[in-house]
């Protein structure tokens, strides 16, 4: 759920901007038994399908770095077609609405709506997938607890990163509904970093079209449209792309695009890479013409959400993700063109503590 709400501020910030400390790795735990999986895989299972399938009404609370914000969120699915909005209630007058596979993000202190064309179908909230052989390898899966959270019945599920490459996670799980009323991103030391809730969720059997429009006058914003191509295999680049030629344990390439971007001349390569539970994306603009603004190089640290910025073969590239900065520099050090037959290899077994900072070292932060 905080993924989803983190991605939705990095659209946020990349209208604004237009383009530390390292966590140290955990020594390897015990295998979690198969109970624990199957448990904890079945769980995950009724929630993503509660989250893509139901219609519903609520309030949600994110709380980062002492800072909360409280959000509207209102979802529908009717005829196989999902619908959703999400407007923030205190502060910000953005909206973030979804009919069918597209995502209009309207910005009205920035003058601009983003539009972008989704390659899946799942919902703003739907990120979490399915617990796999891959992501049981990268986090340890903690037997699942039967609990009371905010007056209901739930289930605790909790997943440990087994190296400093991502966070974990602690999901609260309705026994009812099998919604998610409430979650955790924890560093490695096991410090709650983020925390998303539910404040209050209503069940509906039908919402409104009315209720998916944007509350804010588009009559004077401009409007930016993304064209992604179709999403491509980690195995098999496409031709004068771009990958990363190594990557941290159990990440991998889900999803490759060129999208048109407020800010940025010419189109924005976009790289999407997960661990099947945390995602990280890589934008890479064209050659900055010589009078052009060019970005500072830095980086930025919002809760579990990181920023990297710094170039590669002459143009910007930023690397944005809720996960340790390791891991962004990690993979912005590893991005380069594709060859024909290039193969992104995964990086076994993790570097030691402080390998990633001293293999690349760290750009001056841009206040």
């Amino acid at each position: 759920m905080s993924t989803a709400v983190g991605r939705l501020h990095f659209l946020a910030w990349l209208a604004c901007a237009g383009f530390g400390a390292v966590v140290h790795a955990e020594p390897a735990r015990a295998r979690p038994s198969v109970t624990a999986n199957a448990d904890a895989q079945a769980l995950l299972h009724r929630m993503n399908e509660a989250l893509a399938q139901r219609n519903y009404i609520g309030t949600l609370r994110h709380d980062r770095n002492g800072r909360s914000e409280t959000l509207r969120v209102i979802h529908r699915v009717r005829d196989g077609e999902v619908a959703e909005r999400i407007v923030p209630l205190d502060g910000s007058r953005r909206e973030f609405i979804r009919r069918g596979r597209e995502l209009f993000c309207f910005l009205p202190d920035q003058g601009i709506v983003l539009v972008e064309r989704r390659p899946r179908a799942g919902g703003m909230l739907n990120t979490l997938p399915k617990l796999d052989a891959r992501s049981a390898e990268a986090y340890e899966i903690q037997a699942v607890k039967r609990v009371r959270q905010q007056g209901r019945v739930a289930y605790l599920v909790s997943l440990v990163p087994r190296d400093g490459f991502r966070y974990g996670y602690r999901i609260w799980i309705d026994d009812r509904t099998a919604m998610p009323i409430k979650t955790e991103l924890r560093d490695a030391g096991g410090q709650v970093i983020e925390e998303t809730s539910f404040n209050e969720l209503s069940l509906v059997a039908d919402i409104p079209d009315s209720a998916f429009q944007p509350s804010v006058s588009t009559a004077n914003l401009r409007w930016y449209r993304s064209a992604p191509v179709p999403v491509v295999a980690a195995a098999r680049p496409p031709p004068s792309a771009w990958v990363a030629s190594q990557l941290p344990p159990g990440f991998r390439l889900t999803q490759s695009s060129r999208q048109n971007l407020p800010g940025a001349e010419g189109e924005v390569e976009h790289l999407v890479f997960s661990d099947g539970f945390a995602s990280v994306s890589v934008f890479i603009g064209s050659p900055a013409p010589p009078t052009a603004r060019v970005p500072a190089l830095g980086t930025g640290l919002a809760g579990a959400s990181t920023t990297y910025v710094t170039r590669v073969e002459g143009r910007p590239l930023t690397v944005v993700g809720e996960v340790p900065l390791r891991t962004a520099r990690f993979i912005a050090a590893q991005v380069r063109r594709a060859a024909p037959l290039d193969n992104p290899s995964v990086a076994t077994p993790a570097p030691a503590p402080g390998a990633i900072a001293d293999a690349v070292p760290a750009p001056r932060a841009s206040r």
